[in-house]
């Protein structure tokens, strides 16, 4: 498991998957939304923040992310307490960084996504992945913030927090503080892995995450547009059938 969300999340992930690991990011639940991901955080979330059914542990969080060797990003990290619970031996990973710079690259992704007008037309539009996505997203900015997105000190106050509750609950022979500055040596010593070819990968992540949205939600129109055309053409094929049929039948 790793720390909080903006701290080269993406970069993490490369590095991670160069030494043959199998991580889950935020990224991994877009890409399985036909089986199930976003509603199954939506109902994780919906009962940890909500009390609405039964909270989450193991059994629940093995039929989702059991194909995985590495939780990070969220929504893996609002769940730090229970997933410490449910596998008990893993290893966490601390990134580390400013907070002021955190939390401003914060205002600049997600707070800003969740706030693009547009999303909110196509949220009610497409109930199959922004709609799920949002709410997903609107939960934990909305704890994140204490209510209020535009909250700063909130949300370097939950910055603060969080790292201080994972320092608390974490052996510290299973905590590694991190940052990518660092470079592969400090990372491998503690996974036990030997140090691979080439430099530790260097991702703007603020940049990748809108890149990310701006790509999806022009797939997600498309896609959505798609719909509407083929049901239009499928009532021209189809009365153009039944046309010809009553026409031979004259």
């Amino acid at each position: 498991m790793k720390g909080s969300r903006r701290l080269t999340t993406v970069a993490l992930k490369m590095a991670l998957e160069t030494l043959s690991y199998t991580p889950y990011h935020m990224s991994e639940a877009l890409k399985n939304t036909k089986n199930g991901h976003l509603t199954f955080w939506q109902e994780a979330l919906a009962a940890k923040y909500h009390g609405k059914g039964k909270p989450f542990g193991r059994q629940e969080f093995d039929k989702f992310l059991g194909e995985y060797d590495v939780l990070e990003d969220i929504p893996c990290i609002m769940f730090v307490d229970e997933l410490l619970e449910a596998y008990a031996d893993a290893k966490v990973i601390l990134t580390n960084r400013d907070v002021n710079s955190w939390a401003i690259s914060m205002e600049n992704t997600f707070f800003t996504i969740t706030r693009w007008k547009t999303l909110t037309l196509l949220k009610r539009w497409d109930t199959y992945v922004w709609g799920p996505y949002q709410d997903v997203l609107h939960t934990i900015m909305s704890h994140w913030g204490n209510g209020d997105s535009s909250n700063r000190e909130a949300l370097k106050r939950y910055y603060i927090k969080h790292y201080e509750h994972v320092r608390k609950n974490v052996p510290k022979d299973r905590l590694l503080e991190f940052q990518s500055a660092d470079g592969w040596a400090p990372l491998c010593k503690f996974l036990g892995k030997s140090v691979p070819e080439g430099e530790y990968p260097r991702v703007n992540d603020a940049k990748h995450t809108v890149k990310l949205h701006n790509f999806l939600y022009y797939i997600r129109i498309v896609m959505l547009m798609k719909q509407p055309l083929l049901i239009a053409m499928s009532v021209v094929v189809g009365g153009a059938a039944v046309w010809w049929a009553m026409k031979k039948d004259l």
